[in-house]
């Protein structure tokens, strides 16, 4: 074991991510991020006892996916391991919902994972997001206006899925790869800045880095991770000591919501509105909950996307 798979051991360690007996399916596309991945967990699976398999979605966007999903199996076979493919036209099912090709892309992805669980006792799911993504994501939703939710990047571990390379730079990625004689399949819209993601790396987070350090990017994420939270445990509190649920109705005392802090009032509606509603909503209708309740005039209502209303009645918000 070198120094990097030794690094990437611990933060499989630290983060608790895979149990003894476990199958890991490793979701990989045939580049530098997912390649090293499959590779590092091949090399630990013995040592800590769990099983490796592949998965691949042909996205059957570019000229060369046939030629991805053919290299992934072949290193599947290299490896000795189970490799499961799949074609979806992901752009056709973009359109068919009306949805972004980038959330139709993740929607049919992890739908094929929990199609590949079902085969297995006890799985996880392995991504390859590394630490530069983590820090591209957190730029992301700091150019949205994001609150603390959206700063901390993205989480070492959410449920099910497991990201082993979160505390890796992409430098040493490739690095590993070039060392280990891994050749890794190359995606040419990588190259290109019509994506958002592709923008924010190119243009922004590749100068910066020539300014400060990336684990000093990482450094702050982390801190904004655990007080994330912290708020998040103690929303969990607040809203298991004044919400009540009945009859599919959410409610909670007016006088007890505007003795709350605005901040912790915001994640309160959030918890409520998320856990019920069809869709997540904008900051502005979090706020204009608020400014009703301050009012406190009673038959007041608020429509909100997803089909649910809120209203304010003889001195309690109801979430319907």
């Amino acid at each position: 074991m070198d120094a990097f798979e030794r690094h990437i051991l611990e933060t499989i360690d630290k983060y608790n991510m895979i149990q003894k007996g476990q199958t890991v399916i490793a979701a990989v596309s045939g580049g530098y991020d997912s390649l090293c991945m499959l590779n590092v967990l091949c090399n630990l699976r013995r040592l800590r006892g769990f099983d490796v398999c592949v998965a691949h979605l042909n996205h059957m966007l570019r000229d060369e996916a046939d030629g991805d999903e053919e290299f992934v199996v072949k290193e599947a076979q290299r490896l000795g391991i189970k490799a499961y493919t799949k074609r979806i036209d992901v752009s056709k099912y973009a359109e068919e919902n009306k949805i972004s090709f980038e959330t139709a892309g993740r929607v049919l992805r992890y739908g094929f994972f929990d199609e590949i669980s079902e085969k297995y006792e006890s799985t996880v799911v392995a991504t390859a997001h590394n630490a530069n993504d983590s820090a591209e994501s957190m730029l992301m939703h700091l150019m949205r206006g994001s609150g603390l939710t959206g700063l901390v990047g993205i989480r070492p571990k959410n449920e099910n899925i497991i990201r082993p390379l979160i505390e890796s730079d992409r430098t040493d990625i490739e690095k590993y790869c070039d060392e280990n004689g891994l050749v890794p399949r190359h995606d040419c819209t990588n190259d290109s800045d019509d994506y958002h993601r592709n923008d924010i790396r190119h243009n922004i987070l590749t100068p910066m880095l020539e300014r400060c350090s990336l684990a000093s990017l990482c450094r702050t994420m982390n801190v904004l991770s655990k007080e994330e939270e912290f708020l998040e445990n103690y929303t969990t509190q607040i809203v298991e000591k004044y919400v009540q649920f009945k009859d599919g109705i959410n409610t909670v005392r007016v006088k007890d919501f505007n003795s709350l802090p605005y901040a912790i009032r915001r994640r309160v509606l959030k918890r409520i509105i998320d856990d019920s509603a069809e869709n997540q909503l904008c900051l502005v209708h979090i706020d204009d909950i608020i400014i009703m309740a301050e009012k406190n005039y009673g038959g007041k209502q608020i429509c909100l996307p997803g089909k649910m209303t809120v209203r304010l009645e003889k001195g309690l918000l109801l979430f319907k």
